[in-house]
């Protein structure tokens, strides 16, 4: 199964204040360059959505951005797409496309059992969406059939992309549930979530370090 994968990294992280939430870091790493090492596992082109500083991240690493910015993960999701759509010729087309969020540290864990439940799953299925231990199911968690994504994305003129909710985008689709290891889909979006999660900023401990 040929995969590519999107990484989105545009939000606000209205909740963790001025902090880039893409740039916090676990064991020495960002929480992006987590989300990307674990989609490059398993994928042969890695798109990342968001205002990030190529410098940052490896060469073969795409980067694009939403139009506008901030205008929500389904209008992100589909500049990735698009991005990576403009790489390939429909010879090469990938059969998935793994989508993550960028704040999930312990991701990597999950992306093999969504690879073999999609893998088995039968011809009619869209996908594999992660279910976490509250029965939520995390769509920044997913491995869609890329043809499935693309045809829920153009359901949608640009216009109405922007403020487009994930649910809203994926409803028709036909996703096979894979319970969550432990901890995998566990994501960064308080001060709280990056204490329990061992989340830290750089810049923020930097400066304390001067002081």
């Amino acid at each position: 199964m040929l995969i590519d994968a999107a990484v989105l990294a545009g939000g606000r992280s209205s909740r963790l204040g001025s902090a880039a939430k893409a740039s916090l870091q676990v064991n020495g790493h960002s929480l992006l360059e987590h989300a990307v090492a674990a989609a490059s596992r398993v994928s042969r082109t890695c798109v990342v959505v968001g205002p990030i500083d190529p410098g940052l991240l490896s060469a073969t690493v795409l980067i694009t951005r939403e139009d506008p910015p901030f205008s929500g993960p389904a209008a992100a999701l589909a500049a990735g797409v698009r991005q990576l759509s403009a790489r390939r010729t429909s010879k090469s087309t990938s059969d998935a496309i793994l989508v993550l969020a960028c704040d999930m540290p312990g991701i990597a864990a999950q992306i093999p059992l969504l690879a073999t439940a999609l893998a088995a799953a039968p011809a009619d299925a869209d996908g594999a969406i992660s279910v976490d231990v509250f029965g939520q199911r995390q769509p920044l968690a997913c491995l869609y059939r890329t043809s499935a994504l693309v045809d829920a994305i153009s359901r949608f003129a640009d216009s109405d992309l922007i403020g487009l909710s994930m649910r809203e985008l994926i409803e028709p689709l036909t996703l096979i549930p894979v319970a969550a290891v432990l901890g995998a889909t566990d994501d960064v979006d308080t001060w709280e979530d990056a204490a329990r999660l061992g989340a830290t900023d750089s810049a923020t401990e930097m400066k304390e370090d001067a002081e």
